[in-house]
């Protein structure tokens, strides 16, 4: 999807995974806090045309995670 390519370049998804699913289009983690992250899933054309929904849900991680290189 075109607008989370370019969310991830402008920095505000960190992590963009698509997902080999029927049931998950993919999983994104965004830089935002909780309700600017809300927001930006919300502004989402697909999600606004009922296409898909999503979850957001804050989540944290370990000092010095990353993927692998």
């Amino acid at each position: 999807q075109r607008r989370m390519v370019s969310l991830r370049a402008a920095g505000v998804i960190a992590i963009l995974c698509p997902v080999l699913s029927d049931d998950v289009a993919g999983v994104a983690i965004l830089t935002q806090p909780l309700e600017s992250a809300q927001e930006t899933m919300a502004g989402d054309p697909c999600v606004q045309a009922g296409m898909m929904t999503c979850e957001v849900l804050p989540c944290v991680g370990f000092p010095g995670d990353s993927l692998p290189g």
